[in-house]
């Protein structure tokens, strides 16, 4: 096995991918810890479905890469903006209790994903029109909506590792600077306030790391897997261990094998997007993980 991953590594759409699954898996399996101890698993879902919105934006502002898809920092920045809002939008509405949180993500979700579709259905119309090509300029291929909700190891660019780097080690750096307010706001929100803990700075700023991660993760896993990464490595860990030390640590690990696995997988198939693939190794390890649970738990 480790073999056949030597040679992948020589691939350099595989070595592209795995350094870019490994450095925003790293993120996201930290961050999946809070995803499920504070039950924001929909928001997850809801924030990744704001960057098909965001995606179908982009198309028609001409920001998008040479393919059509994601790939330029201008089309980046209109699809962070967009899941942005998203998870701004669920936040205020949730804690101002206007509407209930599961309300609210659906709401936006739909939203979102109907805005996305109408522009990537209405694009080649445009593409049409003098006045369109005058002010945006030559029409550019419409993405690979497949690619986008599944994923794919040829959305992974150069410039997409250097981002993916860069964007992980500010979130690292985020993470650590806050990571006493966060451990309070994740186990005793209430309580936290109480002791000074800005609890609604706190709950936004995990909202924007979120936003952030699934950005860069769509590339791989997809607008509509990439929730997988937020949700399924902390409660993976969670029925392995009490302690949160513990807890970091096998989310930490079921991400990176979900991540290495996947991409082998999707790899040496060739036909298989590797959003499914990483989920359905992480899925594995999650069944795994009930089977050894009563043993587990007594840690």
């Amino acid at each position: 096995m480790l073999d056949r991953l030597l040679d992948l590594w020589t691939i350099g759409l595989f070595r592209n991918a795995l350094i870019v699954g490994i450095a925003l898996g790293t993120v996201c399996s930290l961050l999946s810890v809070v995803v499920v101890l504070k039950r924001m698993a929909f928001i997850g879902e809801g924030i990744a479905h704001a960057g098909f919105g965001g995606m179908g934006t982009a198309l028609v502002l001409g920001v998008t890469g040479s393919m059509g898809g994601l790939g330029t920092w201008k089309s980046d920045l209109v699809v962070l903006a967009f899941c942005l809002a998203t998870a701004f939008g669920i936040g205020a509405l949730s804690r101002r209790r206007h509407v209930e949180a599961d309300s609210a993500i659906g709401i936006l979700l739909v939203a979102s994903m109907a805005w996305g579709i109408l522009l990537i259905d209405l694009y080649p119309h445009l593409q049409r029109a003098d006045w369109y090509v005058r002010l945006v300029g030559a029409g550019r291929p419409a993405p690979n909506v497949e690619d986008l909700l599944f994923g794919s190891l040829t959305n992974v660019a150069p410039y997409d590792v250097w981002l993916a780097l860069g964007a992980s080690a500010a979130i690292l750096v985020a993470l650590a600077a806050f990571a006493k307010e966060i451990i309070f706001y994740t186990f005793e929100e209430t309580v936290s306030q109480v002791f000074g803990v800005r609890t609604r700075i706190i709950h936004y700023l995990i909202l924007g790391l979120l936003s952030v991660a699934i950005v860069l993760t769509v590339r791989l896993a997809g607008i509509v897997l990439v929730s997988a990464l937020l949700v399924i490595p902390g409660a993976t860990a969670n029925l392995l261990s009490r302690r949160l030390a513990r807890v970091l640590l096998y989310s930490w690990l079921i991400g990176m094998i979900g991540i290495v696995g996947g991409l082998a997988v999707s790899s040496e198939v060739g036909t298989i997007s590797t959003g499914p693939c990483i989920a359905l190794v992480l899925c594995l390890l999650f069944g795994l993980a009930l089977v050894a649970r009563p043993r587990a738990k007594r840690d």
